[in-house]
């Protein structure tokens, strides 16, 4: 008998640690971007790059709605100047999150852009890629991809 209730206990606690070490990614996170050159033109790889006629972008703001589904599924969405998309093929992997968007790209074509990074504490890591734009690795148009930097989420609380 006493070893059935040391067997329940500790089934209970496992249960009940998986959703809470899932959890922390839970809530929305908010990214900003200071104001950039987009670059383009001539020698500038299309759009992205960094050549002469680009134009001047204002400081921007990306917001990750995120939720863990058990303690390997992330859901949520990802909304910025260019709208909201659902997030698909969401990753939890303790402290590694992974997921992708799908969006309309600037020629009208449907691109995908894929996150990957890592949650320290009320701070998110995300690195960039991008499909489905042309121009090779990275997208970018012509002869270029583009480098994007890091973004670094913020919790909000």
């Amino acid at each position: 008998m006493r070893l059935k209730i040391i067997v329940f206990a500790v089934a209970a606690f496992c249960l009940l640690a998986v959703p809470s070490f899932a959890a922390k990614i839970d809530g929305t996170w908010i990214a900003e971007r200071p104001a950039r050159n987009s670059g383009g033109g001539p020698g500038g790889g299309g759009p992205g790059g960094g050549g002469p006629g680009g134009r001047q972008q204002g400081p921007s703001q990306t917001i990750f709605t995120l939720k863990a589904e058990g303690a390997a599924k992330l859901t949520g969405t990802v909304k910025s100047s260019r709208g909201e998309n659902e997030i698909i093929d969401g990753k939890i992997d303790g402290d590694k999150v992974s997921f992708a968007v799908k969006r309309q790209g600037f020629q009208g074509n449907e691109m995908t852009i894929k996150y990957e990074g890592t949650v320290a504490g009320d701070e998110l890591t995300l690195k960039m890629s991008f499909e489905g734009m042309g121009g090779g690795p990275g997208g970018g148009g012509p002869g270029g991809g583009m480098q994007i930097p890091p973004l670094v989420a913020k919790r909000q609380k």
